[in-house]
């Protein structure tokens, strides 16, 4: 799906159960993810706070993609070449299991919340607006 606001509908569920992957990067250059629900806007003081930095912007689409290996839109939280630091919101607490993306615009993972915090490595945050 090219938004969460379209797998959503697709999904028959709230957007609030489809998470995003960003791609962002740091004053220092540093790729950072951050994973929040698809009806939330991301805060990026807050995401500061937790990954001790001073200031964050959104990737450019090829950043992301040689960082990530994947093009933005399909971007996951999980399976990139070299471990990048993950923030996700601590939203995802409130799901059974969550959808993000799987690689493609067109693919969806479906994944225990647990399970994704796990083999991320990630931290859960309040991170989103």
């Amino acid at each position: 799906m090219t938004t969460t606001a379209a797998a959503a509908e697709r999904l028959g569920i709230a957007m609030s159960g489809v998470f995003k992957s960003l791609v962002l990067c740091t004053e220092q250059g540093e790729v950072v993810i951050a994973v929040l629900p698809g009806d939330k806007r991301v805060d990026f003081k807050k995401i500061c706070q937790v990954m001790g930095c001073r200031k964050l912007s959104f990737a450019r689409p090829e950043v992301a993609l040689e960082r990530t290996g994947y093009p933005p839109g399909g971007t996951p939280p999980i399976g990139w070449e070299a471990p990048l630091r993950t923030v996700i919101d601590e939203s995802i607490h409130d799901h059974e299991e969550i959808y993000c993306g799987g690689g493609r615009p067109e693919l969806l993972l479906r994944i225990r919340p647990a399970e994704l915090l796990r083999v991320s490595g990630a931290i859960a945050a309040s991170i989103s607006l």
